[in-house]
């Protein structure tokens, strides 16, 4: 087998299982083999087109070349972006995979097997990283040097930038994972790797539309402060020719270089040493009574760096989202709501809960995750049914504790009252009841314990616009609902009366929801 086929067949089977999620929905839809393979490609090749187009005409009405602040800020809002991807692809496909040992009888050089592996992370970084040569093109048009020149030294210049990003991060994965610290703390550090990346893009996005907002606005856009070591692309787009180019072009390579040869020497070592680090017999722990036994298991298994980011993530996107636009056009005080709109505010926190409590959260998955554990704990003589109570009461008070928690920040961000502050902490209690009963019963429905990665887990029975569908539906209920009960309160004298009606009403549909799930799912339990 020559070097080419082998790297084309490694590329293939590291594809395959970077993602595994996309990988099983495919293979749901009846594709196998160079079909998925296919497709894979081809739904990265769309995400790439669609990054592009959308950022580049967002880019298109601002000036970079005169905007070296804003070039440099837009330029590390997409690198973290490009970072925030390529941190859990790195894990995954360099450590967490645990396949180098599986590839020794087979007659693979190392060599390929890292390079299918870099090319794998290369291939994910790629559509995020898409945007910056959009920013470096629309820079480099700009300048005073003719476009004709411009343009394929913008692409020598992104190529060069695409290989530092792709370097660096391997590296910087590699070191956190040598450390002792990490050893130790493994689950937490690596989960909040993935997850404050993922808070910088977040707030990045914010960031693009209120300076593309500006634009439009004033018509003038003032230049930000210059972020270091950045500015030396803007040169090189700029002013290719200068004496700073021509050094920043040395150093840049320089140490891309640098970074290749510490992947070299302590990367692939890392790679190699990663499995056996990995069959040291973890220590046994006796507990006074099975039922701690039972909730130190469950913390257990949600040590998975994948399931934390999903639930984090799912916590912090929405009020993200819906807060920093509010905290940037300056209507952040809410300190004028009274009393009067309690109901409304449990209903926005049953709404919250319910944008909180989807496909990628905890209750979702809680019973998916034991794999075969669950058919053991089956044949033990103790109660399924109060086994799985245990289960659920694990994920509902987690779910509530750290949506409470996210709650309570942005009220008191947002100067919101105290009594309406305790609605709304009502409103998620019950609604994270009522969400942790309903997709406890449907990961009971679609139960799966052969998975390989975690995310084969999410979104079981349900495809990306049925999800998207849901959370449009979510909220067009939900807001229709506070519309109509502000509008009472607005118009009517009988407030207090309203708040309490609405209240038992909430509280009756949340008890015959309840019984429901009583009726067809609890009581086929067998004890």
């Amino acid at each position: 087998m020559n070097n080419k086929r082998q790297l084309k067949e490694l590329f293939k089977v590291n594809l395959l299982y970077a993602n595994p999620q996309v990988t099983d929905q495919l293979r749901k839809k009846g594709k196998y083999g160079n079909d998925i393979f296919k497709s894979i490609l081809l739904q990265q090749a769309f995400l790439g087109i669609l990054f592009v187009v959308l950022y580049g005409a967002s880019m298109f009405i601002i000036d970079f070349s005169a905007l070296p602040g804003i070039f440099t800020n837009y330029m590390a809002m997409f690198g973290i972006l490009s970072f925030s991807q390529g941190v859990s692809v790195v894990f995954n496909v360099f450590f967490d995979s645990k396949d180098f040992e599986d590839y020794l009888p087979l007659p693979f050089s190392e060599r390929n097997i890292f390079l299918a592996k870099m090319l794998i992370v290369g291939f994910f970084l790629l559509p995020f990283s898409l945007p910056i040569i959009a920013l470096f093109i629309l820079t480099a048009i700009r300048s005073s040097v003719t476009p004709i020149l411009m343009v394929p030294i913008s692409i020598v210049v992104f190529l060069l930038f695409f290989a530092i990003l792709l370097t660096l991060v391997i590296c910087l994965v590699s070191l956190l994972v040598q450390t002792k610290v990490f050893n130790r703390f493994k689950t937490l550090l690596t989960t909040l790797l993935m997850f404050i990346p993922t808070v910088g893009m977040l707030a990045g996005m914010m960031y693009l539309n209120h300076k593309q907002s500006e634009v439009f606005d004033s018509g003038v856009m003032k230049d930000q402060t210059i972020i270091p070591v950045l500015d030396i692309f803007h040169e090189l787009l700029v002013y290719p020719f200068s004496l700073k180019s021509v050094l920043g072009v040395l150093g840049l390579v320089s140490f891309c270089l640098v970074l290749s040869f510490f992947i070299k020497k302590r990367v692939l070592p890392s790679m190699q040493n990663n499995f056996e680090a990995s069959q040291i017999t973890p220590k046994t722990t006796s507990y006074k009574s099975l039922r701690s036994q039972l909730i130190k298991y469950h913390f257990n298994l949600i040590k998975n760096p994948t399931l934390q980011m999903q639930m984090l993530s799912s916590l912090i996107i929405f009020p993200v989202i819906f807060l920093v636009p509010i905290l940037i056009n300056g209507q952040g005080d809410f300190s004028f709501l009274t009393f009067d709109y309690f109901i409304v505010l449990v209903v926005g926190g049953i709404l919250f809960s319910s944008f909180t409590l989807g496909a990628n959260s905890l209750a979702s998955v809680i019973i998916s995750l034991d794999q075969s554990n669950l058919v053991f704990i089956r044949s033990l003589p103790i109660s399924f049914k109060e086994y799985i109570k245990i289960k659920f009461n694990f994920a509902f008070i987690l779910q509530t504790v750290l949506s409470s928690i996210i709650i309570l920040a942005t009220c008191l961000l947002v100067k919101l009252n105290v009594l309406l502050m305790l609605g709304m902490l009502m409103g998620n209690f019950f609604g994270c009841y009522a969400g942790t009963s309903y997709y406890l019963k449907r990961d009971s429905k679609y139960l799966s314990l052969n998975w390989t990665n975690v995310n084969q887990l999410f979104n079981r029975g349900m495809g990306s616009f049925q999800v998207v569908a849901s959370l449009f539906g979510v909220m067009l209920v939900g807001g229709i609902i506070i519309l109509v009960l502000v509008t009472i309160i607005n118009i009517t004298t009988q407030v207090l009366l309203v708040n309490l009606v609405g209240l038992l009403l909430l509280i009756i549909v949340l008890v015959a929801y309840q019984m429901f799930i009583n009726k067809n799912f609890w009581n086929d339990l067998k004890e």
